[in-house]
């Protein structure tokens, strides 16, 4: 695979009396937005004191409403800051959750201290919210440099979704990233370091004696040093298998404190959306009948949470007789595909009656996504570490799923696994909305489907 050009610094004029960080403009950005997010918290507080006196509710009511949605929103901007840094090359993130936090916080208290009445008015609210920010984060996404990553020499540079990357494959290199810039340093001139924003950090085996004196000077003069390891993780949304740390790989270890918290929103979010589900599945459910008969619904056996088998459903959009001859992955342009049913699959209608596992704690509505008990059976003999992504509930949407599509190979079930090893290791609120907003991109796009 050709490599893309990258800057070379040994040209480059700098000042070796000057071992000063390179000055960006990056971090006065990400204070703008940290500001705007505090303003739109206050903002919406007044948007709040006007939105109680169109409902009509009484002066006493309005101020204990307005303190306990002071008190929510405060504690949105606290774990959207948390949620937001997570991601170590993309700190501009916050302002997209603290809505998020801000709303389901306000919802408890106000069901807390039966005031129903003022829930109508969060969704609004907080969706407006939501809109402003997510406008924001786009123009300052548009008007920030691109950050400078220095890296050794010798560090190939790989385009981040060129077909067939895999990062066991090419652990020694960087991928490329539109929001990224990468320089090539001379080791021999650390004054080369005033012009990068970090430096990136390689295996030992990888890194000349010249380059770790540049790392001491990295410490030195205070510019940030990340492993490379972590950049390509959040590059490209996957954990290089053979990079996955042996002790975090225990179940006893893992315990995400999300994952009670996920239950929760779950079961809310599946009860709140069932007025607009249950019309359009039964449209979807006349569809299918309509033009290939009974069964309407399809059910399937599945590996769920800890290794325990389960029957998922679907809408059928395959032939009654499909599996005659056993399991096998579908395809594209596979002939037992119904024609109704390649418009169901293309838009994941299909997977609308998942909601009932969803209900009934089999699944999640985020998580990796629930193979065949046959496939699984065989992916755990020859693919290593795969057992490990049923440590989460399956999910009807997934990071794999938004960002690969559906799989038909053991290659692609392979990069599949290192896909759902990222969403186990940053297992969050924050990576569950990012999947969110993928997920109806693909559903608008057909994206992936076969």
């Amino acid at each position: 695979m050709q490599e893309e050009p990258v800057p070379d610094m040994q040209g480059s004029r700098v000042n070796s009396s000057s071992l000063s960080p390179r000055r960006s403009w990056r971090p006065q950005l990400r204070h703008l937005l940290r500001l705007a997010d505090t303003a739109g918290l206050l903002l919406m507080g007044l948007l709040f004191w006007s939105g109680q006196g169109v409902l009509g509710l009484d002066g006493q009511g309005r101020g204990l409403l307005l303190r306990l949605w002071l008190v929510a929103g405060l504690l949105g901007w606290l774990l959207g800051r948390r949620e937001g840094e997570r991601s170590p090359l993309f700190p501009e993130r916050p302002v997209l959750f603290t809505p998020v936090w801000s709303f389901l916080i306000s919802g408890a208290l106000f069901l807390a201290v039966g005031r129903f009445d003022a829930l109508p008015l969060l969704l609004p609210l907080h969706l407006l919210w939501l809109g402003l920010n997510v406008f924001l984060h786009r123009v300052v996404r548009r008007v920030s440099p691109r950050l400078r990553v220095g890296i050794s020499a010798t560090t190939p540079l790989m385009p981040r979704d060129a077909p067939g990357n895999r990062l066991d494959l090419t652990s020694s290199a960087v991928f490329a990233h539109p929001g990224i810039e990468y320089l090539r340093l001379n080791p021999q001139d650390p004054a080369a370091l005033a012009q990068v924003d970090l430096l990136l950090s390689e295996p030992e085996r990888s890194v000349s004696t010249e380059y770790r004196r540049l790392l001491a000077h990295a410490h030195v003069t205070k510019v940030p040093v990340w492993p490379k390891t972590l950049a390509d993780e959040e590059i490209t949304g996957k954990v290089a298998l053979h990079l996955v740390d042996r002790q975090w790989l225990n179940a006893e270890t893992f315990r995400s404190r999300y994952a009670p918290l996920k239950r929760v929103l779950d079961v809310t979010a599946t009860l709140l959306a069932l007025p607009v589900l249950l019309p359009v599945m039964a449209v979807v459910a006349l569809v299918v009948w309509f033009n290939s008969g009974r069964p309407v619904l399809f059910w399937q056996e599945r590996v769920g949470q800890n290794g325990q088998t389960f029957r998922i459903v679907k809408f059928r959009t395959m032939s009654a007789d499909s599996e005659r001859r056993g399991p096998a992955f579908a395809r594209r342009g596979d002939q037992r595909v119904t024609p109704v049913g390649s418009f169901l699959r293309k838009f994941r209608l299909d997977e609308l009656p998942q909601f009932w596992n969803v209900l009934r704690g089999e699944m999640s509505i985020i998580g990796p996504r629930p193979e065949q008990w046959a496939f699984a059976a065989d992916f755990e003999e020859s693919i290593p570490l795969y057992a490990c992504r049923h440590w989460v509930r399956p999910g009807i949407t997934g990071w794999a799923q938004v960002n690969q599509g559906y799989t038909d190979s053991l290659d692609q079930t392979t990069e599949k696994l290192q896909y759902d090893f990222y969403y186990v290791k940053h297992l969050s609120l924050s990576l569950d909305l990012v999947i969110v907003g993928k997920t109806l991109r693909t559903i608008l796009t057909g994206f992936g489907s076969r």
